[in-house]
């Protein structure tokens, strides 16, 4: 029943515009219809009293009343049905039309039948029917006004309704009994008739196409404003979405647009400047100096990377920045976005972690730490005793002195390598020598390593390129990777260190340096090679280990732009590869 009731809805609508029309033109037909009554009147009084040129007036008085009483009726189209309106207006129009055609014949008949010369006025009416009316009726009221007029013409010649002559008119009185004349107005009055209804069907059939054209386009266009509305506001729906969604982030969004200006940062990035300003650096929304954010928004106008994070530390905060690019269908470049979030909790975390894994590795380096205090130890104590026996040699008391304080300088040194290597440290970067990172290491392990059977072999260049990095996490990278090898070693073997130039690392994409911790263990299984860089992951089996050595190792060489590379094979050993860029020749 609803769907019923839509489709009679939707035809009431389409139909209005026709009613609307039709209204009009039937009150056009109305209005001239009037001018056509007063035109009767006023030209059959002037005919009759100026020239006496009609017989019989009062004929014509009367059908101009009968005209004056159905020219009300139309009036009458506002009580019909509304489902039925314009049928009904339709056939109230052709009604009159008839009326009209009927009336004017009746108007001819008594005006001079033939030598009338508003014969022609048939031609307004048609015109008008075929305005209203569709194509066949304008056709068929044609052949009606054509078969009345003719009908009344020969019935006048064949005398069967008589003639009614105009007085004063014509010159010859005759004309109605011409059939020269007769044949030829009829000729001219059907052609012109119907050449007339051809041509206002098919401009009237044109217009109406043009106007349901328009109808059309324009529903098609109420259509489209309504559907670029209901767009609008799903626009704008997701757009609040959006810059809620932005604004209740913890992490600061900017966006800068291809000039580099800044058009749109949320509470976050203002905190963050309020922080840049807190500690007397210059307030940048960019989170980075303009010279980086130029750098970036070039290389990514280059089509470079989309993605870059770069590291920043305000007071004891810490930010992770990443630029995204923000490119249109066809790839060309709008701007960039930043996105700057809050790592110091895990800045903190990884410091943990790192500072664990040393604590755990000096716990290992237990016993080689020991003997380097025992054995001075056990060399004081003889200087003593050696001292104590005879006080009162000064010679000999003066050169135990000198050994005496030999060994405790030499425990001094153990103990203060081993706290400076215990102390937590954060990242500092100086340049420093690789080799002499892994003779200190080598320090911390080789008496450990001796006590194992294994045996520690160095390949060194007499010069190496320096590194920009922190010396006491390399050394734990190294001692992580040294520690490793020896548990891989249980029944002894060869640790070897090999240090190097790389001209250009294929990976690194720049100059380098490298150390190989090369060991003849037990090796790593191809398997368990994708995961010994995960945290908490360890092979070792029989030994204690934390599964952090490695993750720890790999982080930390990210930080200094380098990249840890294994090779191994079960049974025949393992060799990890660390590589770092040359100080001043990064890329």
């Amino acid at each position: 029943m609803e769907q019923t009731q839509l489709f009679q809805e939707k035809a009431v609508e389409d139909e209005l515009p026709l009613k609307l029309e039709l209204i009009k033109q039937i009150g056009w037909l109305v209005r001239l219809r009037w001018i056509a009554i007063v035109g009767v009147f006023f030209t059959v009084t002037v005919a009759n009293l100026a020239w006496d040129m009609i017989a019989q007036p009062v004929p014509l008085y009367i059908i101009a009343g009968l005209m004056v009483l159905y020219n009300f009726e139309p009036q009458m189209y506002q009580k019909a049905p509304e489902q039925q309106r314009l049928e009904y207006i339709k056939r109230q129009a052709c009604i009159h039309i008839i009326l009209d055609l009927l009336s004017l014949i009746a108007l001819i008949h008594f005006g001079g039948g033939v030598e009338n010369p508003f014969i022609f006025y048939f031609v307004f009416h048609l015109v008008i029917a075929s305005i209203i009316l569709s194509k066949r009726v304008s056709y068929i009221l044609a052949t009606l006004n054509t078969l009345l007029l003719s009908s009344l013409i020969f019935l006048e010649y064949f005398e069967i309704l008589p003639h009614n002559h105009l007085n004063n008119f014509l010159p010859d009185e005759n004309l109605w009994r011409d059939p020269h004349y007769i044949l030829g107005v009829l000729f001219v009055f059907t052609s012109t008739l119907f050449f007339s209804v051809y041509l206002a069907t098919t401009i009237t059939q044109t217009a109406r196409e043009r106007e349901a054209e328009t109808r059309e386009l324009k529903e098609h266009l109420e259509e489209k404003v309504y559907e670029l509305v209901e767009t609008r506001k799903e626009l704008v729906f997701e757009r609040n979405k959006l810059k809620s969604i932005i604004e209740c982030m913890q992490e600061g969004v900017v966006f800068v647009d291809s000039t580099n200006e800044s058009t749109l940062f949320n509470k976050a990035a203002l905190q963050i400047q309020e922080e840049q300003s807190d500690h007397n650096m210059t307030p940048n929304l960019h989170f980075g100096s303009t010279e980086t954010l130029a750098q970036i928004s070039r290389e990514f106008t280059e089509g470079n990377e989309a993605i870059e994070r770069k590291d920043q530390q305000i007071g004891e905060k810490h930010y992770e920045n990443t630029y995204a690019a923000v490119r249109d269908g066809e790839d060309n470049y709008l701007g960039t976005v930043l996105v700057s979030r809050d790592v110091t909790d895990r800045k903190r975390m990884e410091q943990q972690l790192i500072f664990s894994e040393k604590m755990a590795a000096i716990g290992e380096l237990a016993a080689g730490v020991a003997h380097e205090i025992n054995n001075p130890l056990d060399g004081l104590l003889n200087c003593i005793l050696r001292i104590q026996r005879n006080p009162k040699n000064i010679e000999q008391t003066q050169e135990y002195l000198g050994l005496m304080e030999e060994a405790i300088r030499r425990i001094e040194a153990t103990i203060g390598k081993l706290l400076d290597f215990s102390r937590p440290h954060e990242l500092t970067l100086t340049s420093v020598n690789l080799n002499d990172i892994v003779n200190e290491t080598i320090g911390l392990i080789e008496f450990g390593a001796s006590e194992k059977g294994i045996q520690i072999e160095k390949e060194f260049p007499d010069r190496i390129s320096l590194i920009h990095g922190d010396k006491h996490l390399l050394e734990q990278v190294v001692l992580n990777l040294s520690l490793n090898a020896i548990t891989a070693m249980p029944e002894g073997g060869r640790l070897q260190y090999r240090t190097g130039e790389l001209i250009l690392d294929p990976f690194l994409a720049q100059p380098s340096v490298y150390v190989k911790v090369i060991d003849n263990g037990i090796g790593i299984s191809e398997t368990s090679q994708d995961r010994i860089f995960d945290p908490f992951y360890t092979t070792q089996i029989t030994e204690k280990g934390t599964g952090l050595g490695l993750s720890v190792s790999d982080r930390i060489i990210r930080q200094h732009h380098g990249v840890i590379e294994v090779e191994s094979e079960e049974g025949l050993g393992s060799t990890f590869t660390v590589k770092l860029p040359i100080a001043g020749k990064q890329t």
